[in-house]
């Protein structure tokens, strides 16, 4: 699975595009700047685009390709965005006031015990988004994975966000969506998503 993220982010193009995801935008634009993680977060476009906010921003991704495409973009924007080769399971975060990720799908049986975790390092009043696709997506040619395991359900997903394994947390958006993509070729048209927000208190 490694080898074939750092094929993609080979590339000469951008996988996903350049421009940040619709949803982290809307949300993070509302938000104060200040220390931010962008989970799985590939060739950058989310950290480079908040960083141009003002947020001190840093990524984790396992795919080393990634980030020297993230550099190629952080550059072209003249801003700079600290970028870790790391998996999910390994990853320490440091204290920060944002986690976000788009479309960070990964086996259940990670996300029920790694995603809690990192939200402990969430300082309070910080803020977790994530916009997903719906297991309601597997039959569509808009993106995402083809494996029904690594698609979302929206009260499994807050579950373990707000379970015992997290810090306390604050829902503040939670639903299943409708939207129509127009990010790449990869993933363009309507598309059923899961979007979630959620705050440390």
């Amino acid at each position: 699975m490694k080898d074939r993220w750092n094929l993609r982010f080979a590339q000469d193009d951008w996988a996903y595009g350049k421009e940040a995801n619709e949803y982290l935008k809307q949300i993070i634009t509302e938000l104060e700047p200040g220390e931010a993680w962008f989970a799985a977060d590939g060739e950058g476009r989310n950290a480079v685009w908040a960083a141009t906010l003002g947020w001190n921003c840093q990524v984790f991704d396992y795919a080393a390709m990634g980030a020297a495409k993230c550099k190629m973009l952080a550059d072209e924007h003249d801003v700079k965005v600290s970028y870790h080769v790391k998996d999910l399971v390994d990853v320490q975060l440091s204290k920060c006031d944002l986690i976000a990720c788009s479309w960070f799908h990964t086996s259940p049986e990670i996300r029920s015990r790694h995603m809690p975790r990192i939200l402990h390092s969430l300082r309070v009043g910080g803020h977790f988004v994530m916009e997903g696709y719906h297991k309601s997506q597997m039959s569509r040619s808009s993106g995402g994975p083809k494996n029904l395991d690594l698609l979302f359900d929206l009260d499994e997903v807050i579950a373990e966000l707000t379970g015992p394994a997290a810090p306390q947390m604050k829902v503040i958006q939670a639903e299943v969506t409708e939207t129509t993509l127009d990010e790449s070729d990869l993933h363009r048209g309507d598309a059923m998503v899961v979007r979630i927000h959620l705050k440390r208190v």
